[in-house]
């Protein structure tokens, strides 16, 4: 599965297998773009590596961060230890739902009879990716949601009421969950107040707990990831920018 993209951005999450284990470093193939990268000895592990090879072993898969090009920027700079758990375990996520949205854009194709046609088949499977980003994203939001107005209007009424049926048959919508941590700050003498005001969103899909202090756990619900994201980074925006004008401050880590 490889991006239409030339090369990954940096601060991108990506998927490599590793190719070769040198004493101070480790080359990696990556999966999603035509492109080899390097992970330096100093990126591996937040500790002391005292045996490269105890870290990762040939044909093993790694999910690594994107760092600034050294050289030429033919071969990716990447990091390990800097990945975060939950930065892990949502790009594990989304390579085996893409897989399987593969599988179902086959059978679409199949009962479209389109499986010599290249021209409909990129058609197909470009306008899924530019109207929901993704291939999962695309099916698991028609299917919980039915097409887009847009989307059908673009892909045609046939092709667009064949892939709701697939997708309502293949994918069954489950309620999903982003979660993180608000770190709130006021030095103001109403502070409390302005923190209370400033956390009273009008939200039924996202909840607030206070922790303990200076930290609130925020959550939101959904049936579409990428969407839910988008929801969630607008309220904290909104958040921080009520903060920031009365003399406070926000941040957020995701957990």
């Amino acid at each position: 599965m490889q991006s239409s993209k030339n090369r990954p951005k940096v601060g991108e999450i990506i998927i490599a297998e590793v190719i070769s284990i040198n004493p101070n470093s480790i080359y990696v193939k990556l999966e999603e773009y035509n492109m080899n990268g390097m992970i330096h000895v100093t990126e591996l592990s937040t500790s002391w590596v005292k045996d490269i090879r105890k870290i990762a072993k040939k044909g093993q898969k790694l999910v690594l961060k994107v760092l600034p090009s050294r050289g030429d920027g033919r071969i990716a700079s990447l990091s390990l230890k800097r990945v975060k758990p939950s930065q892990k375990r949502e790009k594990l996520e989304f390579i085996k739902n893409e897989k399987r949205a593969e599988k179902i854009l086959d059978f679409l194709i199949e009962k479209l009879e389109l499986k010599d046609n290249k021209e409909d088949i990129k058609k197909i499977t470009d306008t899924l990716i530019e109207y929901y980003e993704s291939l999962y994203n695309a099916f698991s939001s028609i299917s919980a949601e039915g097409a887009d107005k847009d989307f059908t209007k673009d892909i045609g009424e046939k092709w667009s009421k064949e892939i709701e049926i697939i997708a309502k048959e293949k994918i069954r919508p489950k309620i999903l969950t982003i979660r993180g941590n608000l770190t709130i700050k006021n030095t103001s003498e109403n502070g409390l107040k302005i923190i209370k005001k400033a956390l009273n969103i009008n939200n039924p899909k996202i909840k607030i707990a206070y922790i303990s202090a200076p930290k609130y756990m925020i959550e939101i619900e959904g049936k579409n990831y990428a969407d839910m994201e988008k929801e969630l980074a607008k309220t904290i925006e909104s958040i921080t920018d009520a903060l920031k004008s009365n003399k406070g401050e926000c941040t957020f880590a995701k957990v």
